[in-house]
């Protein structure tokens, strides 16, 4: 069941927990609302709310974490059953992008599960490296994680505090934290050929932000406000533009785009490229008229994909009495040098080169011919303490979306063509296949994975964040020794 939409209003600001004396401490509960009889999570009494959590590097979350959920579906509900797995209801959490080990009681999504009825306790100890900026949480079970993050909105925000000292202009800046969510997209069945028209409509979607329908936001004319914004979507990729206006990139995945030695510190464009679970951090110029949309344009996600229709996200308004107010534009300049970390480094040599081919069959979707299983053995196996060159192939006719637990990479290349701008990442579009389906060009992206940060030894995943494709097992392994 749905949730019912907010009406017509402000962008409101998600709720906060803050770090106090280096914890950032809070209990979270997964249950249904009694109002909508949606899962969701519930956060001091509020239903489909999960708070943003600021920390400063070297910080510690600590989430007490409840599953109310019921079991079974109540009588005569029929809930959507996972695509995957036989199970019902678990929930766990990943905190996606932050470099923590893979081993309970942190970032572990493959022992840590809370049935119906259950609890589990989170101690995620965020590195004194960790880069400042924008990082994510959300559900993760394997066959639910459409269901629950798409449908069902279970994700909330995580900001890394600090990129103000880096760029001391964004400290002048009203910070607008943005969760966009696509409630009601559970699952977008199997692979098939059904997208003649990538800017035709998407029946039954509906796009929010902070769980509100093309909400206001408040700017001034010439006003710069700094823009924080999570993909929480199950499969939708944004193309950003705000109308009449550019946007100035600063950062994408939680790394401020010169974290990359040689890459600006930041970017003009005319619009930013979001896939699911990406963040962009950009900065917003206020329209001079005092009104303007801010729109995800069509996104030609392939001949098998998802359809990405432009949509309009919110409307960006002057304040009352403003009208004939200018506010000058400031230009960001660079202050304090960013922490030293393996990212900002030189690299090693390349230790090892692998190719990773995502496919799809019939019914299920694939990473190097398998689906994912669970008592299945890692598909890799790397040393940690150096950097690998990745080949990611896409054999198929719709984009997939790569993303990689616990590191980051930077992109090479996208079908054969240098990146002019290189930066960190922890998820990227894989273009489809040019052609015919058998005989054409695969799409293909070459990406350095840096796997130097001793943290991070243990097993984890890497997939396609778009849920539906992951929950049918285009998911694998990968271990770290």
């Amino acid at each position: 069941m749905r949730a019912a939409a907010a009406p017509l209003g402000e962008l409101p600001e998600p709720p906060v927990v803050r770090a106090v004396n280096g914890v950032a401490k809070f209990a979270l509960t997964a249950a249904e609302n009694p109002a909508t009889g949606q899962e969701s999570f519930e956060f001091q009494g509020a239903y489909n709310v999960a708070p943003t959590i600021e920390i400063n590097p070297g910080d510690t979350i600590e989430i007490a974490l409840k599953n109310d959920l019921p079991s079974v579906p109540p009588a005569g509900e029929a809930r959507p059953q996972p695509m995957a797995t036989g199970m019902t209801d678990d929930v766990n959490l990943h905190f996606h992008g932050l470099g923590v080990s893979p081993h309970k009681p942190g970032d572990d999504v493959l022992t840590m599960l809370a049935t119906p009825g259950t609890n589990l306790h989170y101690v995620v100890h965020v590195p004194k490296t960790q880069e400042p900026g924008l990082y994510w949480y959300h559900t993760h079970v394997h066959g639910q994680t459409a269901l629950q993050v798409g449908n069902d909105g279970m994700s909330g925000a995580i900001v890394v505090e600090g990129l103000e000292r880096h760029l001391p202009g964004l400290a002048k800046m009203k910070h607008r934290v943005i969760v966009l969510r696509d409630p009601g997209q559970e699952d977008d069945a199997v692979p098939e050929f059904r997208n003649p028209n990538p800017c035709g409509p998407d029946p039954g979607f509906t796009v929010t932000l902070n769980n509100q329908v093309q909400p206001a936001i408040t700017i001034a004319p010439g006003e710069q406000q700094f823009f924080r914004l999570v993909n929480a979507s199950s499969h939708k990729v944004l193309k950003l533009a705000v109308d009449g206006e550019k946007l100035e990139l600063v950062a994408v995945d939680g790394f401020a785009l010169d974290s990359y030695r040689g890459t600006p510190p930041t970017v003009m464009e005319s619009t930013i490229i979001v896939p699911p679970a990406g963040r962009a951090e950009f900065v917003v110029t206020g329209p001079a008229s005092g009104h303007a949309a801010f729109r995800t344009k069509c996104f030609d996600s392939g001949l098998a994909g998802d359809p990405d229709p432009e949509t309009v996200l919110a409307t960006l308004q002057a304040p009352a009495g403003s009208a004939h107010q200018m506010f000058p534009r400031r230009a960001l300049t660079v202050g304090a040098p960013l922490l030293e970390n393996g990212y900002t480094s030189n690299l090693p040599p390349i230790a090892a080169k692998r190719v990773v081919v995502l496919s799809e069959g019939p019914k299920r979707f694939y990473i190097n011919g398998k689906s994912f299983r669970e008592g299945e053995p890692p598909t890799f196996v790397v040393h940690t303490g150096t950097v690998e060159e990745w080949r990611i192939e896409n054999v198929t006719k719709e984009i997939h979306d790569f993303h990689i637990h616990q590191v980051h990479f930077f992109v090479k290349s996208i079908n054969g063509v240098p990146v002019v701008h290189p930066h960190w990442a922890d998820t990227v579009i894989v273009p489809p296949r040019q052609g015919r389906l058998h005989t054409g060009t695969p799409g293909e992206i070459v990406a350095i994975m840096d796997f130097r940060d001793p943290i991070i030894k243990g097993t984890f995943l890497f997939h396609c964040h778009i849920l539906d494709h992951e929950d049918h097992g285009m998911m694998a392994k990968i271990e770290a020794i």
